[in-house]
C-alpha cells in the first residue's frame, strides 16, 4: 500500500490588475465546504484537504494528484477592502477577488462662518 503524510500545494495565479488582486488555485474534485479562505493583514491562506479515493486491491502505476491536506499562503502587496472579498468556485477552479482598499478623501468644512 502506497502512504503519502505530505502535503500539496495545488497551481496558483496571481494577478495583480488596477484595482485587484485575483488568485487562481486550480484544485479540482473538492466541495466548498473542503475549502478554507482567510485573510490577516496582508496575508492570504487558502487551504483544505483533497480527499483520495478508495480503491480496493489495486495496483497503482503512476500517481500524479495530490490528495490530503493543501495549504497556499500568499503576502499582499497591498491593503485589501475586507468587506468586499469575494470567492468562488466552478469547474476546478477557486477564484478569490481581493478589492484593492483606496484612501478616502476627507472634507473640510469651514466653521469660521466666511463664505
Amino acid at each position: 500500500m502506497i502512504r503519502s503524510t505530505r502535503t500539496h500545494r495545488p497551481p496558483t495565479d496571481v494577478i495583480e490588475l488596477a484595482d485587484k488582486i485575483l488568485v487562481l488555485v486550480e484544485i479540482a474534485g473538492m466541495q466548498t465546504e473542503d475549502l478554507n479562505i482567510s485573510l490577516h493583514e496582508k496575508r492570504l491562506t487558502i487551504s483544505g484537504r483533497r480527499k483520495k479515493p478508495e480503491h480496493h486491491q489495486a495496483a497503482y502505476h503512476q500517481l500524479e494528484i495530490g490528495f490530503g491536506d493543501f495549504k497556499v499562503e500568499l503576502d499582499l502587496p497591498w491593503t485589501i477592502e475586507k468587506d468586499d472579498v469575494t470567492a468562488t468556485y466552478e469547474a476546478g477552479l477557486l477564484a478569490v477577488e481581493l478589492p484593492r482598499k483606496t484612501s478616502r478623501t476627507i472634507p473640510i468644512v469651514d466653521v469660521s462662518g466666511d463664505a
